[in-house]
């Protein structure tokens, strides 16, 4: 009994002992944060797209008609774009494990083309 009770103890230091091995290799590995970082942020900001869109489009109109048509395709424009980064951002967040050279949408880039 005595020598499991050693031999336990001895798996469990050496155990100990490798993690800070280990743990520098994932502190070093930030791709899956940073795809978890801009997954959250594609996801709860989404909605700005619909915003900016008809600010864009309700700009381009030279009298108040052409303001308020530019306000409904804006906003039609801005919901499918809001719905292509809210969506792109739950794809980043589900897959944040599998590497990526960069993610589905850059949230650096303001608006989407």
């Amino acid at each position: 009994m005595k020598k499991l009770i050693a031999f336990v103890m001895l798996v469990c230091v050496s155990g100990f002992i490798g993690i800070p091995v280990f743990a520098a290799d994932a502190a070093s590995n930030t791709e899956p944060a940073k795809n978890i970082g801009v997954g959250t942020r594609n996801t709860t900001t989404g909605w700005v797209e619909v915003l900016d869109s008809t600010h864009t489009e309700a700009a381009k109109g030279k009298n108040a008609a052409e303001h308020v048509t530019g306000v409904v395709a804006g906003g039609a424009i801005g919901a499918r774009k809001a719905i292509h980064r809210m969506g792109a951002g739950a794809i980043d967040l589900l897959t944040f494990w599998i590497p990526k050279k960069q993610p589905l949408i850059n949230p650096e880039k303001p608006r989407l083309e």
